[in-house]
């Protein structure tokens, strides 16, 4: 972990393999948590079952060719593709606290990213055209936030050993499945998929200059799944 010393903390929530509905029901609560005071700044790190999602720049052109029913969600961005091998990383953040500065928010989210893939040795940038993390001209990771009463939420999709076949049913946000990459492909490796979160989070210690402690699954169910979340600080 980083020696930079941190004058607020956030949280972690590790919690493995959701479903993409109950991912963004658990969104909605922080959301309504962190904007009463509930809750702090929280990272929640998931898998999720193969599940294909359309944001508010959606166009049909780009999942014409879906059989699969798609999710309609309130992110920024068009359509995209989640399933196993893929990390997704959701950004419960109080904007109002950071000077409502969506921005620099979004550029630190991606350097977090970028700062971890270099620890592969893969070199990555923000897109200039096109959202999102690249390796030269390959994307390896998505980029979609919402926000509400400044409250941030959805967020990254970071390949790692995704199954890129998977993005041939759609043009992901608008773009030929064939520019799709993984951090597999790019190493030819195996990623462990908890060491790329631990090294992430450490990234995010950095950038947003602010600890994050762990909570897991077993700790959180029952708060996410009650109303109150009161016991979430």
């Amino acid at each position: 972990m980083s020696d930079v010393q941190h004058s607020s903390y956030g949280s972690v929530l590790w919690l493995g393999r959701v479903d993409y509905d109950r991912a963004h029901i658990w969104q909605r609560k922080l959301v309504k948590m962190r904007k009463e005071g509930f809750s702090r700044d929280t990272i929640m790190m998931l898998e999720h079952p193969p599940v294909f999602t359309v944001g508010k720049s959606g166009k049909e052109e780009n999942y014409l060719k879906l059989k699969d029913k798609a999710v309609f969600v309130e992110r920024g961005g068009d359509v995209t593709y989640h399933g196993p091998g893929q990390l997704v990383v959701y950004y419960i953040f109080d904007l109002s606290r950071r000077d409502k500065n969506l921005h620099t928010f979004m550029e630190n989210i991606q350097q977090g990213i970028i700062d971890t893939l270099f620890e592969y040795d893969i070199t990555a940038k923000r897109g200039d055209e096109h959202t999102g993390i690249w390796v030269e001209d390959r994307k390896i990771a998505s980029i979609g936030i919402a926000v509400k009463n400044w409250i941030t939420f959805h967020g990254s999709a970071i390949n790692l050993n995704t199954n890129l076949e998977d993005f041939e049913k759609i043009n992901p946000c608008g773009l030929s499945s064939t520019v799709i990459t993984s951090l597999k492909k790019e190493t030819g490796k195996n990623i462990n998929m908890n060491e790329f979160c631990t090294r992430l989070i450490s990234a995010y210690d950095n950038v947003f200059e602010m600890k994050f402690e762990t909570i897991y699954k077993e700790e959180l169910f029952e708060q996410l799944e009650s109303q109150s979340g009161k016991n979430l600080i």
